[in-house]
């Protein structure tokens, strides 16, 4: 199995809704998001936006052999133009999801969060990672490390709310989300785990599965779940790991994807239209695998 495997095998079983996918990319202008665009045109439902300056873009496009009926082109070279016109395009229900290319996340965002004119619906943007980890032959959700510096209770809720709609999206109606500390012992004077105890109490009397202050081990291992004879619903099978704090979410999705062979796609929630995010560094394939997730959250979401 592969990230992208795993994703589409979800996608083809889960979806009742099989309507084309029209994409904006800001800033398209770039060998590896055209080589992903490629790729999706190529499965024949997706229309694509391209929004950067016009004469790079057709310099690039020659070695593609794109059908002409498939894409747009924006003329559009500046970072904040293009961000704009991307949120113009969602305002007018010309798209179904934007998808970052080569800017700055703080400026394809600006637009999105404007109070007046933005694209904003949540309270709160997340970005949900969704990692194809070989060890553990499966996908997990890391969640927050690219939005939330350090979400407090209320935050969290949202985050664990995103999260839990991202898997579903997958086909999970009830995935198990564990609330990521160095022990599954509370720890009084870590804020983080305090708060992990709150939203525990929260989530007892409700239909989702939400459980923490617990290690990594325990999340994550199921033989070293049943050593520690945790009594949880979590039993080393968690589906989504929420991490208390932005710098724990990005290193431990770098960490599995530099040493553990991980690859990664990443969403982010909370906006009218899926914000596909990817990191600079991210293959061909991550952002298909992205693409493709931003297709099966759209299409859950009808």
């Amino acid at each position: 199995m592969t990230l992208v495997s795993s994703i589409k095998e979800s996608y083809e079983k889960n979806t009742s809704h099989n309507q084309k996918l029209t994409l904006a990319v800001v800033k398209a202008a770039d060998n590896h998001v055209l080589e992903c665009i490629k790729d999706t045109i190529h499965r024949g439902d997706t229309f694509v936006y391209l929004i950067d300056d016009q004469a790079k873009l057709q310099s690039l496009l020659e070695k593609y052999d794109l059908p002409a009926e498939s894409y747009q082109i924006i003329d559009q070279a500046d970072d904040d133009q293009a961000s704009q016109a991307a949120v113009k395009l969602a305002k007018e229900n010309k798209i179904s999801a934007i998808m970052k290319g080569k800017l700055s996340t703080g400026r394809l965002l600006k637009p999105v969060v404007n109070k007046e004119n933005g694209i904003r619906k949540s309270q709160l943007l997340t970005h949900v990672a969704v990692l194809y980890v070989p060890k553990l032959d499966r996908l997990i959700g890391i969640t927050d490390g690219g939005m939330a510096l350090e979400p407090d209770f209320e935050d969290s809720k949202i985050i664990i709310q995103h999260g839990i709609e991202v898997f579903q999206s997958l086909g999970i109606q009830n995935p198990k989300v564990t609330l990521l500390s160095a022990s599954e012992e509370p720890i009084s004077k870590l804020a983080s785990s305090n708060i992990q105890v709150q939203l525990t109490e929260y989530y007892a009397n409700r239909p989702e599965i939400v459980e923490g202050p617990l290690s990594t081990d325990i999340s994550l291992v199921p033989d070293i779940a049943k050593e520690k004879n945790y009594a949880g619903q979590i039993q080393g099978d968690a589906d989504i790991v929420m991490v208390p704090n932005i710098v724990t979410g990005n290193s431990f999705s770098k960490a599995l994807i530099l040493f553990g062979g991980a690859m990664m796609a990443g969403i982010i929630m909370g906006a009218e239209v899926p914000i596909i995010l990817t990191s600079r560094s991210a293959s061909a394939e991550e952002k298909y695998a992205s693409i493709l997730l931003a297709q099966t959250i759209m299409n859950a979401s009808k």
